[in-house]
């Protein structure tokens, strides 16, 4: 059947309904297989090939090469004691970030996402969307589900090289469960895709999640160290379906789970009735939804092409569904700003970390092992490993004040948003480093002072001497330009290191501030200078360095306003 005769059947029916809406789902999926069918088989079938070759690769030769190991010996009995005592609270982590990395991501991307020709078009003709949609669904699913089957083998693969149980045993405890929860997963994800009011309160307890999985990280590190908690174990065996899908490992293993008969046929009963509600609910998938994943999914594979992490953020952050402010928010938004021209900038971004709490937990996040590497750092030892602590510590600290430079990344991104003031943009841009320098200041000097009682007062100074380079790097990451063609498309001229360069072009600012302050902090005195000058001058020092990338910051914004 051709275009012109769907059409011409469509009229007429159309016009023999007299307003009535024909079902034409059946008809037009037909006529779609007969003309796309053939492009995409050979399009699946090629991403099909690609996709075993490299697990083949990669994951088939680790795979053959530890299993053909286990056949043998143990190639991980040293190390049996450690996994035994990690292997509770480790899977259930495993399986709780697997849950939540899922779930989150159906506030941008979803697994119900489509091309956008077939959301443009098709979903705007008289077809019912189930069908349409359902496909989609179940090729994200069969994804999710091979992926836990891939990392549920490799799982059975160590435990069994650590000598605590028989392949045969581990791999049917281990692959079952991982597909379970990853097609809860994606159920889960699915109704968030769908519903506005649960990807709103998804959005809410992102917080509150991400605590729970650090906290069960710490967990783990205690228990490799042999600090192990029975009862917080046993609530996290029955916590969900992240502790149900472990019981069968930890009883195939050798541990202790009397029950895992009762968690295998929950978590069984979970599964089949979210697949479900889920198959259910694809068809309620708002249109609106669908066009802005389509539009998210097709900006971040453009940013990943073109090796610009900013334009993938945006994408992200732009397929979210605005949701309604919050009291705090309200309140923030009710403030009257200041009369004098100078402090507006300064006001916009207090204003703005206010309306984004967010922001503010997670630069303190941060900051706790900062603080912890900088007092690693301090306390003496070998010199690559006071370098190290010193780097990490300053990579952290980049990190904590980065997420205070939002609403500098705003203005870069746009320059019409600057527009309302007659001063140069460029000073515009070296006002955004007042809030978040003074922010970062404060929290970093009430963090360190329990390492001021015990080390002395010094510690105290660490802070101001390295949050203005941290700052200023983050500044210049914020106005960077955009990476020249030139380098993403070299060619042999840079023996095809584009890719790698454009991330260098990228990262050139934050590696300047992140290095200059392990240096300047880290590194021996010279020879003839007094101890008791130490502290000052290293203050000194990271004052000048923060001066120069000032400097290189309004450069950059002025360059970027006239290119």
């Amino acid at each position: 059947m051709s275009g012109t005769a769907l059409g011409t059947e469509a009229g007429e029916a159309a016009e023999a309904g007299r307003g009535d809406v024909v079902d034409r789902t059946a008809e037009t999926t037909r006529w779609l297989r007969a003309r796309r069918g053939a492009g995409r088989v050979r399009r699946f079938a090629y991403v099909s090939y690609v996709a075993l070759v490299l697990l083949l690769g990669w994951y088939g030769l680790f795979a053959i090469g530890l299993f053909h190991e286990i056949g043998h010996r143990s190639p991980l009995a040293d190390s049996a004691g450690a996994i035994a005592r990690t292997l509770p609270s480790g899977l259930v982590l495993a399986a709780l970030a697997g849950f939540f990395l899922t779930v989150r991501d159906a506030l941008w991307r979803g697994p119900v996402i489509l091309p956008r020709p077939d959301v443009d078009w098709l979903l705007a003709l008289p077809v019912r969307r189930r069908p349409v949609l359902l496909p989609w669904f179940a090729l994200s699913a069969g994804i999710w589900a091979l992926a836990a089957l891939l990392l549920g083998f490799v799982g059975a693969l160590l435990v069994a090289a650590a000598g605590l149980g028989r392949i045969g045993l581990l791999a049917p405890a281990f692959l079952g469960p991982a597909v379970c929860v990853a097609l809860l997963a994606v159920a889960g994800a699915t109704v968030v895709e769908r519903s506005r009011k649960a990807a709103d309160r998804l959005h809410r307890a992102t917080p509150v999640l991400l605590l729970a999985v650090l906290l069960c990280a710490v967990q783990v590190a205690a228990a490799a160290r042999g600090h192990r908690s029975k009862a917080l174990e046993t609530v996290e065996l029955w916590s969900g379906p992240w502790g149900w899908a472990a019981q069968p490992v930890l009883a195939a293993a050798g541990g202790t789970a009397p029950l895992w008969p009762l968690a295998l046929g929950l978590l069984g009963a979970a599964t089949a009735a979210a697949l479900v509600h889920a198959g259910k609910a694809v068809g309620e998938v708002p249109l609106a939804v669908l066009r802005s994943r389509a539009r998210a999914s097709g900006g971040v594979l453009a940013g990943i092409l073109a090796v610009d992490l900013r334009s993938v953020r945006l994408s992200m952050t732009g397929g979210l569904e605005v949701r309604g402010r919050g009291r705090l928010e309200r309140w923030a938004a009710r403030l009257s700003p200041p009369r004098s021209p100078g402090l507006l900038v300064a006001w916009r971004d207090a204003v703005g970390l206010v309306m984004a709490p967010r922001r503010l937990g997670l630069m303190v996040l941060l900051l706790v092992p900062a603080g912890a590497a900088a007092g690693a750092a301090a306390g003496g030892g070998t010199g690559g490993t006071t370098y190290l602590a010193a780097a990490a510590a300053a990579l952290l600290g980049y990190f904590a004040g980065s997420q205070l430079l939002e609403p500098a990344r705003l203005d870069a991104d746009d320059v019409r948003r600057t527009a309302w003031s007659p001063r140069p943009y460029e000073r515009l841009a070296l006002e955004h480093a007042l809030v978040p320098l003074l922010v970062l200041v404060a929290a970093g000097c009430l963090g360190s002072v329990p390492a001021a009682l015990s080390a002395g007062a010094t510690a105290l100074l660490v802070v101001p001497a390295a949050a203005p380079v941290l700052v200023a790097a983050g500044l210049l990451s914020a106005y960077r330009s955009p990476v020249p063609v030139w380098v993403l498309y070299g060619g042999p001229l840079l023996a095809d290191a584009g890719p790698i360069l454009a991330m260098l072009w990228y990262a050139v600012g934050p590696m300047t501030g992140v290095a200059g302050v392990t240096v300047l902090l880290a590194a021996p005195l010279p020879a003839g200078i007094p101890e008791a000058a130490d502290p000052l001058g290293r203050v000194a020092a990271c004052w000048v360095l923060a001066l120069l990338m000032f400097r290189w910051v309004a450069g950059r914004a002025r360059r970027r306003m006239r290119p």
